[in-house]
């Protein structure tokens, strides 16, 4: 086999017009796309979730790739647990400019895991910063700050 690129992330949502318009917020754009209640067999079959019927939106990431939010309407959506140690939890890094502003910018709206930024101090990034966030609905955001260029 031969991987080509990453194409998207997906994360599911307990709802998708607070969880869209959360990150039209954090990464400054509207999605590409959204579509509300698709039925479409494929879908199911894919998914292993026969008669499913979900509402989506896509974004375009920085950099390339993409992030897919998806609300589940049938089968009905089950509880997650959105801690960062719980097994099968991921998280999606975003490489920004000054992580000390979008701390700021993101304050309001977000539930960060540190009071500020946090120096590295050790490792392939050592010398840049780095703070993880959550969304609405607990799913872990990771910025990072790459060091200054000597």
């Amino acid at each position: 086999m031969t991987v080509l690129s990453a194409d998207h992330v997906g994360f599911t949502v307990s709802d998708l017009d607070r969880a869209v318009a959360w990150y039209e917020h954090l990464l400054g754009a509207a999605p590409l796309h959204v579509e509300r209640r698709y039925d479409h067999a494929y879908t199911g079959e894919m998914i292993g979730y026969a008669g499913a019927e979900l509402s989506w939106a896509y974004f375009a990431l920085p950099g390339g790739g993409h992030l897919e939010l998806i609300e589940y309407a049938r089968p009905a959506p089950l509880p997650g647990v959105p801690e960062t140690r719980a097994i099968g939890n991921g998280h999606l890094c975003l490489l920004v400019e000054d992580i000390h502003a979008e701390y700021e910018r993101l304050a309001p709206v977000a539930t960060f895991r540190a009071p500020a930024p946090v120096r590295i101090t050790a490792g392939a990034n050592e010398g840049g910063w780095a703070v993880y966030l959550r969304d609405p609905d607990g799913i872990t955001i990771e910025l990072i700050q790459r060091r200054a260029a000597d």
